[in-house]
């Protein structure tokens, strides 16, 4: 299996859990319910595979220099927006008092997290198709 598949079977993954924690977090806000350890954890768990995917990234580019890419600083740029987000997020929105707050800020950091993954890959595919 090729490095480039594992960085896109991750973005992939990546997305689809993204999706499930931003539709929790939804779920929760709508039963006025606080984000309890169990979301928390799968955050976690999405960090830890953005993360692994821009090692895999960086370790693509050291290698192969984004040789199908005509514009690898944007896709750069979208993976460490995506990498820093959720901790930025999560300790800036910890500070507020109010738990429903936090949850709609965490459902909404989340969506926009989700977009830039799909944004992260639209533009590798487009590349690759142009």
């Amino acid at each position: 299996m090729s490095i480039r598949v594992i960085h896109m079977g991750l973005a992939n993954s990546a997305s689809l859990f993204l999706i499930i924690l931003t539709l929790w977090a939804l779920l929760q806000f709508l039963r006025t319910r606080p984000l309890d350890s169990s979301w928390y954890g799968a955050a976690v768990v999405v960090e830890l595979l953005l993360v692994t995917q821009a090692v895999i990234g960086a370790i693509l580019w050291g290698t192969q220099g984004f040789a199908i890419s005509q514009r690898p600083w944007i896709h750069i740029l979208y993976g460490a927006v995506a990498v820093i987000t959720l901790p930025a997020a999560w300790s800036y929105f910890s500070r507020i008092e109010d738990s429903r707050v936090q949850t709609l800020a965490m459902t909404l950091v989340c969506a926009f997290l989700w977009g830039i993954v799909q944004r992260s890959a639209q533009v590798i595919t487009l590349q690759v198709l142009y």
